[in-house]
């Protein structure tokens, strides 16, 4: 009966530690597949970034690039069939479920010249909008926005005669901004500066935390990366 009654607890011990054990792996597994979910859906937005500013073109009507401060808004081309459309895209900070991110806005496939305007204006308007951004309920009749990944804050530095030049505006969850210098607003795209230099910071505890800087150089410009 001794023998028995040792076995059992042996085995209730080696069923507790098993358990531990078990709940330890699963935790690491949740933590690890929200890092990747986390840091994957940064590198898509830092790339849907790229191919937005790749695809900027000049109209007559509103300028190539426009950065207020707040949103950096652009007209950018989009196939759509056989035809070719243009989007208007607005990149800003909002919040999202009580927490400041990346936010990306995008319009319908514009082909008329009013259509154009009114999405700029739209875009201008969405950004500037005050509260969390779940709460929006014109984002569906004007257009598309996408939360991409947690921030603290960002800037934009403009590549220009070899060198690097801030924007000297710096958007955060304070709310602190500074005045904007020469290039802030970018006319057409001929004026489009030689690159544009994204810096994020990214929130601590994250998967990924501190200064992120992504480049991007203009491929009229000419300039060798």
């Amino acid at each position: 009966m001794i023998e028995v009654l040792v076995a059992l607890s042996l085995m209730a011990l080696l069923a507790l530690m098993s358990w531990r054990g078990l709940d330890a792996m699963l935790r690491v597994a949740q933590v690890t597949r929200a890092s990747s979910a986390s840091i994957g859906g940064l590198q898509m937005g830092l790339a849907q970034w790229a191919i937005d500013l790749d695809r900027v073109v000049e109209t007559p009507d509103v300028n190539a690039l426009d950065w207020d401060g707040h949103v950096l808004r652009m007209v950018r081309s989009s196939p759509v069939g056989s035809a070719e459309a243009l989007l208007i895209v607005a990149w800003t900070l909002r919040t999202v479920a009580g927490e400041q991110q990346w936010v990306r806005w995008q319009s319908a496939p514009l082909s008329q010249r009013n259509e154009l305007i009114n999405a700029w204006q739209q875009a201008a308007a969405w950004a500037q909008t005050t509260g969390d951004m779940s709460d929006d309920n014109t984002v569906a009749s004007s257009g598309r926005a996408v939360a991409v990944a947690p921030i603290s804050s960002w800037q934009l530095a403009y590549f220009a005669n070899g060198q690097w030049v801030p924007s000297n505006t710096l958007i955060g969850s304070g709310g602190g901004r500074l005045a904007l210098q020469t290039n802030a607003v970018v006319a057409n795209l001929s004026d489009t500066p030689e690159g544009l230099r994204l810096l994020l910071t990214l929130p601590p505890g994250g998967a990924l935390s501190g200064r992120l800087i992504s480049d991007w150089f203009n491929p009229a410009s000419g300039v060798v990366r």
